[in-house]
């Protein structure tokens, strides 16, 4: 018998005695099907009862998953006879990747699916070093710190306005900037050092980043609205003030100029836009399926998107090896990802109602002439917003969607055009 002939019959031999096993199927979330997974997860109070595993559906929600982890925290407690609980865990927070779960969009509840959370992942119910803070958390090693129960509807937040100029006290004309998406106060500073110095500045130094990485963001964006309007009300209520907003700041500065004048009888000179859509062009979220709703709750799809986009995200954001390294999770860049995570969220409410009605001051845009993600025709039709059509214009500047930052010549120009235009108005 040939030997080849002979080896065969032994192999097939062998596979007749020794059927093959098996090999652990690698989860895949399907949508509409509940699948059991392993989470990790840490006891909120305790470092002994760090990396503690659960069983949990991948359909849950987020108020579920919590529910499920406190009572497992619970459980803990009751069989080392642990004293009770100091933090506040009423809002139900879970923490995940540094950043918080939002439970809902337009009323749809998230799933542990939507997050592609998956088998072996870790999750916590108290906030840690360089996570996402909210308003409202649980301050477990220091209750003292926690906002109590009665406080936290939205309220005036006394660090919010960062003034950015050196001017005196006396100024009585002043323009407040709002920031883009992820942005922060200091980026406006080589155009507040352009200003004339008869013009007090102002900035919304927001939390989450910067020297402000520990104070307690806001949950929605009309949250974020109506503590922008509060804080601003009060500094707003004499002299002659403008807005300037760049990208995503221009409907939040849209709404809250609009909330101003309804709530604090406090009207604004002049609104100025640039390079962003007018508000009722937001599109809702589309969350038929589970990869819709994952591009929106994924931060490494988030950041594929506004790199792709167009929206002068850095393009090391998007970046994954092939053994799984994620950049924006990086030391070096995780600080501007937490804040462009945390302005994703806070956009995801809009449009509100109301977000075609006209505004009760003129306005007036900027345009960079390069954008690729907003068009021209886009920002004309701000001119419908405008109490006063006929003092609207568009001013094209040289440049892309983020056309005046690091540069100091276009910093300097939009300077100098604000000038004019408070001087105009």
């Amino acid at each position: 018998m040939p030997k080849s002939y002979e080896l065969k019959l032994r192999e097939a031999e062998e596979r007749r005695r020794k059927p093959k096993q098996q090999e652990d199927e690698i989860y895949t979330a399907i949508e509409g099907k509940s699948q059991k997974i392993m989470l990790g997860f840490d006891h909120p109070e305790s470092l002994q009862f760090e990396m503690q595993l659960t069983w949990v559906e991948d359909t849950w929600t987020v108020e579920q998953l919590h529910d499920h982890l406190m009572s497992e925290v619970l459980r803990l407690d009751a069989e080392y006879r642990r004293k009770p609980l100091q933090g506040n865990y009423s809002q139900k927070y879970v923490w995940f990747d540094r950043f918080v779960l939002r439970p809902r969009i337009h009323g749809r509840e998230l799933t542990l699916q939507d997050y592609g959370i998956e088998p072996g992942f870790r999750v916590k119910v108290s906030p840690f070093y360089q996570s996402e803070m909210m308003w409202g958390q649980p301050w477990p090693f220091d209750p003292s710190k926690e906002r109590p129960k009665d406080q936290i509807h939205p309220a005036e937040d006394p660090d919010l306005l960062l003034r950015l100029d050196k001017g005196g006290t006396g100024l009585s004309t002043r323009v407040f900037f709002f920031p883009w998406l992820g942005g922060s106060s200091s980026a406006y500073i080589p155009v507040v050092q352009k200003m004339s110095k008869d013009i007090a500045c102002y900035a919304l130094d927001m939390p989450g980043r910067g020297q402000r990485e520990d104070a307690e963001g806001y949950p929605t964006g009309l949250f974020a609205i109506k503590v922008i309007a509060m804080t601003l009300a009060k500094e707003m209520r004499r002299g002659s003030n403008f807005i300037f907003a760049h990208s995503q700041g221009s409907h939040f500065a849209y709404y809250v100029t609009k909330l101003l004048r309804s709530n604090y009888n406090v009207n604004v000179k002049a609104l100025f836009v640039s390079n962003f859509a007018v508000p009722n062009s937001s599109v809702q979220a589309d969350l038929s399926t589970l990869k819709r709703r994952q591009e929106l709750c994924v931060p490494l799809r988030i950041f594929t998107h506004l790199v792709k986009g167009g929206w002068g995200c850095d393009p090391k954001m998007a970046y994954k090896s092939h053994m799984g390294y994620q950049a924006y999770q990086s030391q070096e860049l995780w600080p501007v990802a937490r804040s462009l995570i945390i302005d994703h969220w806070i956009t995801k409410d809009f449009p509100l109602p109301g977000a075609e009605e006209a505004l009760h001051c003129p306005i007036v845009a900027f345009y960079g002439k390069e954008d690729a993600a907003v068009s021209l025709s886009d920002v004309q039709r701000w001119e419908y917003l405008s109490s006063d059509p006929d003092t609207f214009q568009v001013i094209k500047m040289e440049g892309g969607h983020m056309w005046f930052q690091n540069s100091s010549t276009r910093c300097e120009a939009l300077a100098t055009e604000l000038g004019r235009l408070v001087r105009r108005f």
